[in-house]
């Protein structure tokens, strides 16, 4: 992992990951986020793929210009 970490263009060989969602059944019956958290190794993988992708020609897009 921390070769792919360390990958400039790291954002075209790790896909985008979307949390699991939770039973149809708990989320009839509770108030709370429907997404499974992600896992401390997801969440690196997910945070890297992006913010740090050497080419972040996506910056200038930002709505919030993050």
């Amino acid at each position: 992992m921390t070769e792919r970490l360390n990958n400039l263009i790291q954002f075209i060989h790790v896909r985008r990951a979307d949390p699991g969602k939770k039973s149809l059944e708990t989320r009839k019956t509770n108030y709370v986020e429907i997404y499974e958290p992600f896992t401390a190794v997801e969440v690196a993988e997910q945070s890297h793929r992006c913010l740090e992708c050497g080419n972040p020609y996506c910056e200038w897009k930002c709505p919030v210009h993050n």
